[in-house]
C-alpha cells in the first residue's frame, strides 16, 4: 500500500472529472516552439493563463467539491486559508461563488495590491508575520467552525494540481522531462504524481536558492520548517515557510531531483517571458530558469515540458524586481 497522503491514480481520475465539470478551470494550451536551448524541444505548460492567473485555481476546485459534498446538510460557516497571493485569489473566487464568508490570512510583508486584489473577490484579509500564519488559521477554526482550505498540503488540492500533468501527457505523450516550480510543494506534488503514474518521464522540482524548503526536506529525509528571517528570494509565491509533510512525500515518492535557481536567473526567464509577450511572475518561471541555466544536464534531443504558472504581478512590483535590476 503506498504511504498515507501519496496521490492515487483513483485520486487524479476523480479530480480529472470534477475539474472537467467545473465552469470555472480553463484548459491551458501546451505552447511549442520556443528559443529556449539549441537541440532542445521545450514546451511550455501556459497556467498563468488560468482563470484567476495560476494552477491554484484546480486544486481549490477539487478540494472545495470533496469539502462540500462531504458536508451534507450542515453547510460549512465559512472558510479560511493563507497566502500570499494566487492561492488566496483562487480561494476566494471559489468561496464567492459558493456563497461562502471567505477569510485569507496573509503574509504582513505582501505588496498591498496583492490584498487588495483579494478584497475585491469578496474576502476578508487578515494580516500576521509569516511564522505566524497557521495560528492566526487556527484561531477561525476553532472560534468559527471554518473550514480550512490548505494552500499546498492537503492531498485533494494535490490531485487537482496533478491535473496539469494529466494534460501534458494528453499533449505530449512522449515528453522525456517535466520540469516544475516548487514551493510548498503542492504543484509539483500532483504534477509528479500524474506523470510517474502513467509515464516514465523524469519530474524535475525548481525552488529559488534563497528559500530552498523542500531541497532541505529532502536532505534531512522528513518536512522542514525554517528560520523564514533567513529568507532572500524575489520569487515570493516560492518562499513558503515549511514544506507540508502531505507534499513532501509525494516529492520523495514521485519527484526525481530538486534543483535550485539563483534570483537572477529568475529575472532572466521572467524578461524572456515578457519578450516573448506574456507577463508572469518570477515565481512561476522557476522551471524555465533552471533550463535556460542548464541546472538539468545535457537535454540533447529531450522533449522538455516546463510549467509557467502566475500571472498576479502589478507593474510597479515588475519593474522593480526585474526591469531595474541590472545583472
Amino acid at each position: 500500500m503506498p504511504p498515507r497522503g501519496v496521490v492515487s491514480k483513483a485520486d487524479l481520475a476523480a479530480a480529472a472529472q470534477r475539474i472537467k465539470d467545473s465552469p470555472h478551470v480553463r484548459r491551458t494550451p501546451l505552447l511549442r516552439g520556443w528559443p529556449v536551448a539549441q537541440g532542445v524541444e521545450v514546451l511550455m505548460k501556459m497556467e498563468s493563463l488560468q482563470n484567476t492567473g495560476s494552477f491554484k485555481l484546480r486544486g481549490m476546485v477539487n478540494l472545495f467539491a470533496k469539502q462540500l459534498a462531504n458536508t451534507g446538510a450542515a453547510r460549512p460557516q465559512g472558510c479560511v486559508t493563507m497566502s500570499a497571493g494566487n492561492a488566496g485569489k483562487s480561494f476566494s473566487y471559489l468561496a464567492s461563488r459558493e456563497g461562502l464568508p471567505a477569510v485569507v490570512v496573509m503574509p504582513d510583508s505582501v505588496p498591498k495590491e496583492r490584498a487588495e486584489a483579494i478584497r475585491s473577490l469578496g474576502s476578508t484579509v487578515d494580516f500576521a508575520p509569516l511564522e505566524g500564519l497557521s495560528g492566526v488559521v487556527q484561531q477561525y477554526v476553532d472560534s468559527k467552525g471554518y473550514f480550512y482550505a490548505h494552500p499546498f498540503d492537503d492531498v485533494d488540492l494535490i490531485a487537482g494540481h496533478g491535473t496539469v500533468g494529466l494534460e501534458i501527457l494528453e499533449d505530449a505523450p512522449d515528453v522525456d522531462v517535466v520540469v516544475v516550480c516548487c514551493g510548498g510543494g503542492g504543484l509539483v506534488s500532483g504534477v509528479a504524481a500524474a506523470i510517474k503514474h502513467h509515464s516514465n518521464a523524469r519530474v524535475v522540482a525548481v525552488e529559488p536558492a534563497g528559500a530552498p524548503t523542500m531541497y532541505l526536506s529532502k536532505q534531512a529525509g522528513k518536512a522542514v520548517e525554517l528560520d523564514t528571517s533567513k529568507y532572500s528570494t524575489i520569487a515570493h509565491g516560492l518562499a513558503a515557510p515549511f514544506a507540508g509533510p502531505i507534499s513532501f512525500e509525494n516529492v520523495k515518492a514521485f519527484v526525481d531531483e530538486i534543483v535550485l535557481v539563483t534570483d537572477d536567473e529568475l529575472r532572466e526567464a521572467t524578461r524572456f517571458m515578457w519578450e516573448q509577450g506574456f507577463v508572469t511572475e518570477t515565481s512561476g518561471c522557476a522551471a524555465l530558469a533552471a533550463v535556460r541555466a542548464g541546472k538539468l544536464g545535457d537535454l540533447t534531443g529531450k522533449t522538455v515540458a516546463c510549467t509557467v504558472s502566475g500571472r498576479n504581478i502589478d507593474a510597479a512590483e515588475m519593474l522593480h524586481e526585474v526591469f531595474n535590476h541590472k545583472l
